[in-house]
């Protein structure tokens, strides 16, 4: 099966699964909404109707650029999710051939990804993961190859990508330039290679310091307000662990419910053990067996460069996870490194010599298992993803009374709601605003207000007793919440909260 045949079929897993639209979740609403209100010339205002901080507007931009040209957001996010998929499967590959590993072992690896569960996740989503990662292999591409200016030039343009599609893309763009100084350090001696690599990245870091400026000067923070989860590091690196073996289970974990280690399944906690303690064993062979060979310092540049930004990014993650924000490092936030880790499995296994022809078969045929197993999970998924949807395009989300409701409110009404995300999913109009911006929605051009209310977090279903009007014409009510009307847009909003 050739490389494009895998793409292909990731692609095709990745239509499949949206089908019948793309997830949405709460960090969703506000990246659609941005992208709306640029295409509209509102400028970067999120899902409540403020300036983006909390995130950074690439992904956005790139729905905008779909709005402009006629595309609908499902379509956009299909078209660039199917394009992200492939991409990262024929990279994948094209490392593994500058690796130099077997052809049964590229083979595989290719496979493992093509058809992984992990990844799969996050290509029936509207989020910003998809695009990073292909950004990531892409950029490790390029760094890879023979140093001269349009090497350094492109690197600049991708190392400033990676920071407006994701906050995190510095902390990658550090990690590329070092492996590529010592990538490009036979070529133009140490230092050299050092000034022009890391020359990229400084030069990379000016218009991510406007965007910082920018945030600061709105909200008085560089990356929107955020809230540590505390402890201590061995915390979330012990939580990572879990999220490996959910990988190699083909059940990947997302969300606030696995902010521990105890918060696992027991089978992931072993698989997560077992693939840590078989991954540092085989690096430390493949060490040894570098040392024998005196070629130690002559490490393969795809080890060194995987290894680079694995290490680096789970650093950082889990100081992040204490220090500056409570994001567990579950399925989605440790994606981006899901590829730089199968690379360092494969190279290590490529270079790894077994004299016994039974003994690699057997191998051989183990790893084919788990990629088999790893392609009918992902089937499963994608099957399951396109008949019900995901999150806040489910079905059952949309299709609630209320929503019904919601859809038969005019285009040029202010919509308010104390859970102003999950009503955009549905609105999608314009921003939605909360009951702590009476200024704002006293000041917007509208027709007539009202306010979806509702009782609990469609999410987890969490109690959400807060925001209900005092007053106010129901126009319809069930256990999900209710729908008010708040009168035209010229009365006094401010008498519904006394």
């Amino acid at each position: 099966m050739s490389v494009i045949s895998f793409a292909f079929a990731s692609a095709a897993l990745t239509t499949i699964a949206n089908r019948s639209g793309v997830g949405w979740s709460w960090d969703t609403s506000d990246y659609v909404a941005v992208g709306k209100n640029f295409a509209d010339g509102k400028g970067l205002l999120d899902a409540t109707g403020i300036p983006m901080t909390v995130r950074p507007p690439g992904l956005s931009f790139l729905i905008a650029t779909g709005d402009l040209l006629g595309a609908n957001v499902n379509l956009t996010i299909q078209v660039l999710n199917f394009f992200c998929a492939a991409i990262v499967v024929i990279a994948t590959n094209q490392l593994l051939q500058i690796a130099q590993v077997s052809k049964t072992v590229r083979l595989i690896t290719t496979a493992f990804i093509a058809f992984s569960p992990a990844l799969l996740w996050q290509y029936s989503m509207i989020w910003s993961e998809p695009p990073f990662i292909a950004l990531v292999v892409i950029s490790m591409l390029v760094s890879l190859q023979k140093a001269n200016v349009n090497k350094f030039v492109i690197l600049t343009l991708l190392f400033t990508a990676l920071f407006f599609i994701r906050y995190v893309g510095p902390v990658f763009a550090f990690s590329i330039a070092v492996a590529s100084t010592l990538h490009d350090r036979h070529q133009l001696k140490f230092n050299k290679s050092l000034f022009v690599n890391f020359g990229a990245f400084a030069i990379s870091l000016v218009p991510v310091w406007f965007w910082l400026e920018r945030n600061k000067s709105l909200d008085g923070t560089l990356t929107g307000a955020r809230t540590p989860g505390g402890g201590n590091l061995l915390g979330p690196l012990k939580t990572f662990t879990g999220t490996i073996g959910s990988w190699v289970t083909a059940s990947p974990v997302e969300g606030g419910i696995f902010l521990s280690w105890n918060d696992h399944p027991t089978n992931t906690k072993i698989f997560g053990v077992g693939a840590v303690v078989i991954l540092i064993a085989l690096l430390a062979s493949y060490a040894i067996t570098q040392f024998r060979r005196t070629k130690f310092m002559e490490t393969s540049s795809i080890l060194t460069l995987s290894l680079s930004i694995s290490i680096f990014y789970i650093i950082f993650s889990a100081y992040r996870f204490v220090y500056l924000e409570l994001g567990p490092l579950d399925n989605r936030m440790m994606i981006p490194i899901y590829v730089p880790l199968v690379l360092i499995s494969a190279v290590t296994v490529g270079k790894i010599q077994i004299d016994s022809k039974s003994l690699r078969r057997g191998f051989t045929g183990l790893f084919t298992l788990l990629v088999v197993f790893q392609a009918v999970s992902s089937f499963d998924d994608a099957s399951k993803f396109g008949r019900d949807g995901r999150y806040w395009a489910t079905s059952a989300f949309i299709n609630q009374p209320i929503h019904q409701i919601v859809d038969e409110i005019p285009a040029d009404s202010a919509l308010m709601s104390n859970q102003p995300q999950q009503l955009f999913a549905v609105w999608q109009n314009s921003s939605v605003l909360n009951q702590y911006q009476l200024e704002l929605a006293q000041n917007a051009e509208c027709e007539h207000r009202y306010f979806v209310w509702y009782s609990s977090s469609y999410d987890d279903g969490t109690p959400n007793l807060e925001g209900q009007p005092d007053g106010g014409a129901v126009l319809y009510t069930d256990s999900s919440g209710s729908v008010f009307d708040l009168g035209p847009c010229n009365s006094d909003v401010t008498k519904y909260w006394p």
